[in-house]
Formats: C-alpha cells, sequence, structure tokens
C-alpha cells in the first residue's frame, strides 16, 4: 500500500469513527470509512476492545493494514505517552491513569509506537484550516461542542490545545454550561421533561418557547466564555469555528452568540461553522504522520 497512507481515528463520547487519509492528497478516502456507537461507561477491556474492532473493520475494507494510527482523543490525556486522565467528565472514566496506547497496541497486535494520540479539538482544527488556505496567518479559535466541550487555538499554522472546558464559570466549569448535559438538564428543570440528546429539543424548539430559550441562552453564555477568555489577553481571534453535535443546531444558537460578541465590542470575530464534520478531526489526527514521510 501507499505509504501516504495512514488510518486516522476519532473518539468521541459516544462513538468512534475510523478512516483511511492519503497524505499526499490531504483527502479521507470515503469508502474506508467504519463508524460506530461506543458505550463510554463501560469498563476498560470493554471500551478498548470496541475501539480496535473499529480499526479492524475499517481495516478489512481495503488492503487490511491498521497502522501507521493517528488517534483523535478527549482530553484530559497525556498523547505522548498515551495515558488517560479523564476523569468526573462522565465519559471513559474507567480509563483513568490507563496506558490506552499500550492496551490498544496489544488488542490490535500492533507496536505502540505506531499509534499516535492528538487532543480531538486540536486535530478538528487542524483538520479545518489546513482546507482553509485563508486562515493560514490567522489567530484562530475552535470549539466542538458535544457531550464535552472541546477547545483549541491555531495561531500562524501551529495548533495547541485549548483550556476552555476547564475554565471557572459561574461557580462550575464552563463545559457543564456549553454541552449536551446542560441542554437535558435544564429542561428537566424548566419543564419536567426528558430528551436524550440535543438535536430532540432542537426539533422542540420550533413550537416550545422553553426549548428555543435554551439555545438563545447557551449562544449567549458562550460569548461570555470567549470574552473571560480571551478578551483581556489583546488578543482575540479572529475566527470562531465551531463544530461537533451541538453545532448542527448552528442557526438556534449562534446568532445569539454573534449579538452578544457584538455587544461586548467585539464585533470584527466571525463565526464559522465546522464544514468537515468527522473528516477534520480524522484528517487532523492522520497528520500527526506527515514529518515522517
Amino acid at each position: 500500500m501507499n505509504s501516504h497512507i495512514v488510518t486516522g481515528a476519532d473518539i468521541g463520547g459516544t462513538h468512534i469513527t475510523v478512516c483511511k487519509v492519503d497524505l499526499q492528497r490531504n483527502r479521507v478516502l470515503e469508502k474506508t470509512r467504519f463508524r460506530c456507537e461506543i458505550n463510554a461507561s463501560q469498563d476498560a477491556d470493554a471500551i478498548i476492545s470496541a475501539w480496535a474492532q473499529a480499526i479492524r473493520n475499517c481495516a478489512a475494507i481495503e488492503a487490511h493494514r491498521i497502522s501507521p494510527l493517528g488517534i483523535a482523543m478527549p482530553g484530559p490525556f497525556d498523547y505522548e505517552k498515551g495515558i488517560s486522565h479523564i476523569t468526573g467528565l462522565h465519559k471513559y472514566e474507567r480509563l483513568y491513569g490507563l496506558n490506552v496506547k499500550n492496551m490498544l497496541a496489544a488488542a490490535l497486535k500492533i507496536n505502540p509506537e505506531q499509534i499516535r494520540f492528538m487532543n480531538d479539538a486540536s486535530a478538528y482544527l487542524l483538520g479545518e484550516c489546513s482546507l482553509r488556505g485563508q486562515l493560514a496567518n490567522e489567530y484562530v479559535v475552535g470549539i466542538t461542542l458535544g457531550t464535552g466541550l472541546g477547545s483549541a487555538v491555531y495561531n500562524k499554522g501551529q495548533v495547541a490545545e485549548g483550556d476552555l472546558w476547564c475554565m471557572s464559570y459561574a461557580d462550575e466549569r464552563a463545559e457543564d454550561y456549553l454541552s449536551a448535559r446542560w441542554f437535558v438538564k435544564e429542561l428537566k428543570a424548566r419543564t419536567g421533561r426528558l430528551a436524550h440528546n440535543v438535536e430532540e429539543i432542537a426539533a422542540m424548539s420550533e413550537t416550545d418557547f422553553v426549548a428555543k430559550g435554551l439555545f438563545k441562552e447557551f449562544g449567549n453564555t458562550l460569548a461570555k466564555v470567549l470574552v473571560m477568555r480571551y478578551g483581556k489577553t489583546g488578543h482575540f481571534p479572529s475566527h470562531v469555528i465551531i463544530g461537533g453535535n451541538i453545532a448542527r443546531s448552528w442557526s438556534l444558537f449562534a446568532p445569539h452568540c454573534k449579538a452578544a460578541l457584538d455587544a461586548e465590542g467585539f464585533s470584527n470575530v466571525c463565526l464559522l461553522p465546522a464544514k468537515l464534520g468527522e473528516n477534520a478531526a480524522l484528517m487532523g489526527a492522520a497528520c500527526l504522520w506527515k514529518v515522517d514521510e
């Protein structure tokens, strides 16, 4: 197989997506895509086994080659050593303190050195910016909104993990207000109704003023968090790229976020929806191997 073809994986709080990536042509090979749901509350062996099976399923589609493997992984996580530090985030709790790299390598029967990890938000932002040439010399913040709050910073070609998720906000963490569980919790508290995900609440918002109001509040909170984090640094991002499952409801919260930023004096900030979907994180994670090409 072409040495420029590597395997990229995107691990989320509820799923794993695996796909081969052609680094020479800078594109995801769609025919090799494999996606499956993951129960992030299972024990470590079950989680690793599910990930490994998804990776093997992708490999079986074409040429049966697994490595090299680049993985976009939520944090906190020691990306160099492959050790999980995730705790208190309602996902992958039972991986805490374990060497995920070694466990996954053993399950796949490959050398641990053939696996590289990258923060999922950093991978997504790198993938998005790599295909947006006009952002090459810009200062960009990337945000993923889903089961958790991910963030990353892209500055003139260099990407770094962000820290919005753990930022203090209203005596809690910003992630507690900018995640899917906030929507579910608030809908239950305010109406007594139970929704399983943000998509259900978005559908309700067409006729339900409470559900609609949650998205407005969410957009305002996102603006407040951005201003709190970057407003006093003297270096506010020129662009904010927003992805993740909640971003599918863009029209319900983004206009409120933009209006709140304008009101705070940051009208020059451009809010952009992520356009590559899962492909962004897959591409970014695969790019971990570009240095060796």
